[in-house]
């Protein structure tokens, strides 16, 4: 695959960008011949369009490829163009007429600054530095963060030296606004308003451009008007046949198998899973609880929800769908007003069967129910079953409650299948986005069930406290797990563990999700595969050097990666973030989170979850087990990959180190403090 052919299929639609925003906004007189000059910025409010039906004002109108060449690119831009602005996190890309020395760029001579209304914005530097020697193009990414719905600039300043050591020529012209409109005459203030502050002159500006980034939890937050909107559901055990309660006390229960189904059609349930009840004896649980409610769904068939312009509220659902739970309840005399109740996130590839039994026993054991539902798209097909054996009593066989699908109609339901869209539609850049949205609408409306009211045992009094609401997710489940806790204030404080964003990096860093991201190009047309078995992207990560010669297709590939993360922000973890303790929502109290990781994790690597410490500032609320000081008195399977370690009490030999990361989150819920267990918890954690 040589240059020559690469080069012919341009960098993708950022370069159409930046080429449109230096043709509707580039200086006004040619420079000298001498001078070095930055000639186009990217993002850039220029493209974007003004739209009162946005919470921004604006809405994105990129130019459109050319269909017949690029079909898949071209998919990606009408579905950017229904964003209301640009990425919270945007891959930059400043266009010079010459070579730059890229080590001139430095936090003080390039950033992005917030247009705040009032006060001093503080500069966001960019990091993550790729140059493109053919183009004379500048790649990079803020190292934070932005803040969702404001208007930022990003200034180049004449600081940034040439390939002959001069400074860039001065260009204050570029991107200002036409004289004698007021449009233009608010556009100068804005960009005169972002770098006053920095001590900078007109004089000293190389390039400026203006954009509005998009409005990253709106979505979430009229769902969450929807639900309010209604009345709160009731969650009912009547699952055994014949509508009989599936309420089983854990005395009596002496097995329960899971049985998947797995396919459409031949041989539909896979083998049974026995659930692991020796972590839940009956001293410490009285009762397992097997539920349903309804939860109104946002999702179509294609796992997509239809955008609304955010200053428009969202329609009210016609469907709904019967989501089930497991719930188990703590042995001994219930409190007054019920069991305080923690509800537990699953992650990728998990369910609400095999997981939750790994921290259920410890937190019932100091006063705590756990409840848990399936993600969208887990727990396999809607046909399988649970067979509970009890003791003097005939079997009683229940339906699992599985949301997977066979979104890709090949005759099998993956353990994922339908959380995200389909590879190679129209639509695979959207992944799983929306059905992270559908998940966490559904847990608020688990916290409305909660709060109406759940009588377990039948005797008409609440068996769970509706003020004491808690969240303990793991992996995937944190990272839902983030969004939820900044959107529903009615949780009282919240356990991630082991999340990272965005998915999109966790794909490409993680060698466990890589073959799904290689499957995700190959199904491009024309496909983004520059290799054989595997694809080189050229991406470096925070704090590495810039890379200086991307190899052939890298550039493209990383336009795609910077699509699909910018289409993903509405469910990015990292997004979210800055709406915990920073900014809450609705001018709320900054919410009570502790997020627990692990060095080494080699299945939601490390740069992953510091970008979202880093973008909410949550690093002080963090505890960081350090498996690389324990890892080499482990036994040899679980030396190389922590990730797990929460739920580590399956086996006997690492269970001391789930139980110490277990009693961590008790102590949390109980004193909204992160406190230190153990030795091998690092509090505040220093970056190893």
């Amino acid at each position: 695959m040589d240059r020559a052919r690469w080069s012919r299929r341009g960098t993708g639609w950022i370069a159409r960008a930046i080429l449109a925003a230096a043709l509707l906004g580039g200086p006004a007189v040619a420079p000298p011949a001498w001078a070095t000059e930055a000639i186009a910025i990217f993002p850039n409010d220029r493209l974007t369009t003004p739209d009162p039906a946005q919470l921004t004002g604006r809405r994105v109108a990129l130019l459109t490829p050319s269909c017949p060449v690029d079909p898949a690119g071209c998919d990606d831009v009408a579905l950017l163009n229904q964003l209301d602005g640009f990425s919270v996190d945007p891959r930059v890309a400043i266009t010079f007429d010459r070579p730059i020395r890229i080590e001139s760029v430095t936090r003080d001579t390039a950033f992005i600054v917030a247009v705040a209304a009032e006060g001093a914005a503080v500069p966001v530097p960019l990091g993550q530095f790729v140059w493109d020697e053919e183009s004379k193009v500048l790649y990079a990414r803020p190292e934070r963060a932005l803040l969702q719905s404001r208007v930022h600039a990003l200034v180049v300043t004449t600081r940034i030296l040439d390939g002959e050591g001069k400074r860039l020529r001065p260009a204050p012209e570029f991107l200002k606004p036409r004289e004698g409109t007021d449009h233009g005459r608010k556009v100068e203030t804005q960009m005169w308003k972002a770098i006053s502050p920095t001590g900078l002159k007109w004089a000293d500006i190389a390039g400026i451009a203006l954009f509005t980034t998009q409005s990253v939890t709106a979505d979430l937050e009229r769902m969450r008007a929807v639900l309010e909107s209604r009345a709160p559901p009731a969650v009912t055990f009547d699952l055994a046949p014949g509508g009989a309660r599936s309420v089983f006390a854990r005395d009596y229960v002496q097995a329960i198998d899971f049985r998947r189904h797995v396919a459409t059609s031949g041989m539909l349930l896979g083998d049974p899973v026995p659930i692991a009840l020796d972590l839940l004896p009956p001293a410490e649980v009285t009762a397992i609880a097997f539920g349903r409610y309804r939860s109104p769904s946002f999702l179509s068939a294609d796992r997509h929800i239809v955008p609304v312009p955010t200053r428009r509220p969202f329609p009210q659902p016609q469907v709904e769908e019967e989501i089930h739970l497991t719930l188990f309840l703590p042995a001994g005399e219930r409190p007054a007003g019920g069991w305080p109740v923690a509800i537990f996130g699953h992650g990728f590839g998990n369910d609400r069967h095999v997981i939750p039994p790994a921290i259920a026993g410890r937190l019932a054991r100091a006063g705590f129910a756990t409840v848990a539902i399936n993600v969208v798209g887990h727990g396999s097909g809607h046909d399988g079953t649970l067979t509970v054996t009890r003791a003097g009593a005939p079997p009683v066989v229940l339906p699992s409650g599985g949301r997977g699908t066979d979104l890709n109609e090949d005759g099998e339901i993956g353990l994922t299948e339908g959380v995200g869209t389909r590879i190679g539609s129209p639509l695979q850049p959207i992944g799983s986005t929306d059905g992270l949205k559908q998940t966490v609408v559904d847990l608020m409306q688990l916290v409305r069930a909660i709060r109406r009211g759940i009588d377990v045992d039948g005797d008409g009094q609440p068996d769970l406290d509706r003020e004491q609401i808690y969240y303990v997710g793991q992996s995937f489940g944190g990272m839902y797990g983030t969004l939820l806790m900044a959107v529903e204030p009615r949780i009282r404080s919240g356990v991630l563990n082991v999340p990272g964003g965005p998915v999109i990096e966790i794909g490409r860093q993680a060698a466990a999700f890589r073959p799904s991201v290689i499957a995700g190009l190959q199904a491009r047309n024309p496909s983004l595969m520059n290799g054989e078995k595997d694809f080189v992207e050229a991406i470096p990560l925070p704090g590495e050097p810039p890379v200086k010669a991307p190899p052939p297709g890298a550039l493209e590939i990383q336009d795609y990666f910077d699509r699909v993360e910018w289409l993903g922000q509405t469910a990015n973890p990292v997004a979210f973030a800055p709406y915990l303790l920073q900014t809450p929502l609705r001018g709320g109290p900054p919410r009570v989170v502790m997020y627990q990781w692990a060095v080494g994790d080699r299945t939601v690597p490390n740069p992953t979850t510091e970008n979202i410490l880093r973008a909410g500032d949550l690093a002080k609320v963090a505890s960081l087990y350090r498996h690389d000081q324990v890892a080499a008195s482990l036994p040899e399977r679980f030396r190389a990959n922590p990730h797990g370690f929460l739920t580590w009490t399956f086996f006997p030999d690492v269970a001391d180190i789930a139980r110490a990361a277990q009693d961590q989150v008790v102590r949390f819920f109980l004193t909204g403090k992160i406190e230190q267990v153990d030795p091998r918890f690092e509090i505040p954690p220093a970056r190893p």
